[in-house]
């Protein structure tokens, strides 16, 4: 199993020169049976949520893994040593789960080979918080991973957000952006969220799922009502929820299944799949759409608006978040180190910052232009913990 520390542009650009230049194919429109239940409105939380700023953050410098998941035999095994409770379990819902999935054997694989590069991208973003596997398969359940998926009633991205929930959880949403939309913007936001539902359910990821779907109150009173903090899509416990919410854990764990032990359904994967993993990228300062970024970064436009539905019509509109996610083949991570800075990220101090109500640890290094793991490291923090308002975050070394 290869190690995935987050290191700077230097070291990705050694290892995205062994990578095949090789764009991902869009996804399908449709996924067969695969539902996508709309995650119902979630009260604003009391524990931290991501940063809202007035101006446009400055974006981070480039960064991926010295050695990147880029095979799907690599992909799925990682996942499988990493979900974290049995997953083939007995019971009707995860059999017909698992069946309904799996139904048609060719299909599935393609389409999870279709989407590999964001489940890579996801899965390093899941790591890098110490969340359980397990969240890597929601988006599956959500949209297939589609970034400009639209769900029923308005949920929107591959995360399936509604504008409420996304705005409270930093999520910038306005004429011309919608950051639901943006692989990057609501998987931080998404991953901010689980990590504070994980923290609040004593790392039960089958309570935080449950509190995603259909809202952290009703999980707490049905917990109440029932005298016990047990949660089982299978068994339907806590009572007294949607079977909606239910069928929520059950399909993660099948989807689990399938990737850990996929010939119990008979399936094949996707394991000899190469693909090009995806790297986040701050916009070049003057570009003013994504064809421009694209020439700029030396990167396919079509696959750029694909990757990045967030700005619309591909124009990118003034005062809205600059990054983006790229395919990272050589040519475009050599390209990036050649963009002039980042602006500032307007007054804020540049060694250290003091915590606000509403901030997270990545909302920070977004707005301060440096990695997750960086704050981790100068701050002795890790994916769970948790702000207090008024503490002082380093920000340089």
């Amino acid at each position: 199993m290869k190690r995935h520390a987050v290191v700077l542009l230097p070291a990705l650009l050694l290892a995205a020169c062994q990578l095949p230049v090789k764009t991902t194919p869009p996804a399908p429109d449709a996924r067969g049976s695969a539902a996508t239940p709309a995650t119902e409105p979630a009260a604003k939380p009391s524990a931290p949520v991501a940063v809202r700023a007035d101006e446009a953050p400055a974006a981070p410098e480039p960064e991926l893994t010295p050695d990147p998941i880029d095979t799907g035999a690599e992909l799925f095994d990682h996942l499988a040593s990493r979900f974290q409770s049995p997953v083939c379990i007995k019971g009707d819902a995860n059999k017909g789960w698992r069946k309904r999935y799996a139904g048609h054997p060719a299909s599935f694989a393609r389409h999870l080979e279709e989407i590999l590069p964001l489940m890579a991208y996801v899965a390093a973003e899941v790591d890098e918080r110490g969340l359980p596997a397990e969240f890597v398969l929601i988006p599956i359940v959500e949209s297939w991973y589609r970034p400009q998926a639209i769900g029923p009633g308005g949920p929107a991205g591959m995360w399936q957000m509604i504008a409420s929930t996304a705005r409270n959880h930093g999520i910038r949403i306005q004429s011309g952006y919608d950051g639901r939309l943006s692989p990057v913007a609501s998987t931080d936001a998404a991953l901010d969220y689980l990590a504070v539902l994980s923290a609040r359910f004593d790392g039960d990821w089958r309570a935080a799922v449950m509190a995603y779907n259909a809202g952290e109150y009703r999980i707490e009173r049905a917990f109440r009502s029932n005298g016990h903090r047990d949660a089982s899509g299978e068994r339907k416990l806590p009572q007294g929820l949607s079977r909606i919410t239910y069928d929520y854990v059950a399909k993660l764990r099948a989807l689990a299944c399938l990737i850990a032990e996929p010939g119990r359904q008979g399936l094949e994967l996707p394991r000899e799949a190469r693909f090009v993993p995806l790297a986040r990228l701050p916009l070049p300062p003057r570009a003013q759409s994504l064809d421009q970024a694209a020439l700029a970064l030396v990167a396919d436009a079509r696959e750029l608006r694909r990757l990045n539905p967030a700005y619309r019509g591909g124009r990118i509109v003034n005062g809205v978040p600059r990054e983006i996610l790229a395919p990272a083949t050589p040519a475009t991570l050599l390209a990036a180190t050649s963009l002039p800075p980042a602006p500032a990220a307007g007054t804020a101090d540049a060694r250290s910052h003091q915590v606000d109500s509403g901030d997270t640890l990545s909302g920070i290094a977004r707005e301060y232009g440096v990695s997750l793991r960086q704050l981790y490291r100068l701050n002795g923090l890790n994916g769970r913990s948790v702000l207090q308002v008024g503490q002082d975050i380093r920000v340089d070394p």
